[in-house]
């Protein structure tokens, strides 16, 4: 998944990762356009992969039957953990994935969801064909991300290989990957001050696809 400058700083941002009310607009963008793009079910079995503190994972939860929540910064599941212990939830599993070489449960699920992962890694094509077969026949990806960007979004670009993504390229890799029924839409627009004193806005896209 990231690599280890990645895992470096958002341990660092752990603790104070839910605190940014931009973020918590974004998830839930995000998860309400996740609902309206993918058939869920209440029997899904879902993998969130870069989960974080696992915003976009409980935000999913009361739509599917369970998650196992992915990453490779420890002290980001580590928060997660607290809120699952102090919630009493039972139905999320955690899986600490240390380098590009750490196996990824095969064929268990029928939904991954990705959300501003992937410009953090930097062979995304690859990372999609290592999540295809972690999905069950007729199981959905849903991957969201920066639309193209200019390079002004991240202050510090730490660990950023992509300045977002033309989401038609995803959707080749997508379907390079062996997916079908692969569609676009918008699910956000992140809005932040300019070095000149305008608001500047940044899409965000869900590309969804299914397994044949």
């Amino acid at each position: 998944m990231t690599t280890e400058p990645n895992r470096i700083r958002f341990d660092c941002l752990a603790a104070d990762w839910d605190a940014n009310p931009g973020r918590i607009a974004l998830t839930q963008a995000v998860v309400a356009t996740l609902r309206k793009s993918v058939p869920l079910r209440p029997d899904m079995k879902a993998l969130d992969f870069g989960a974080g503190t696992g915003l976009v994972t409980l935000g999913l939860l009361p739509y599917v039957a369970g998650i196992t929540a992915v990453d490779t910064s420890g002290e980001m599941l580590r928060v997660l953990g607290g809120k699952l212990a102090a919630a009493q939830i039972t139905n999320v599993n955690s899986l600490l994935c240390e380098s590009n070489h750490t196996p990824l449960p095969p064929g268990e699920f029928d939904l991954v969801v990705s959300s501003m992962v992937m410009h953090h890694l930097p062979d995304v094509s690859q990372m999609i064909h290592r999540l295809r077969p972690c999905l069950r026949p007729g199981g959905w990806i849903a991957l969201a991300d920066l639309e193209s960007e200019d390079g002004t979004f991240h202050a510090d670009s730490t660990g950023v290989y992509h300045h977002g993504f033309a989401p038609e390229i995803i959707c080749g890799w997508l379907r390079e990957a062996g997916f079908v029924d692969i569609a676009v839409c918008e699910a956000h627009r992140i809005l932040r001050p300019s070095a000149d004193g305008r608001t500047r806005e940044y899409p965000v896209f869900l590309v969804t696809g299914r397994v044949d």
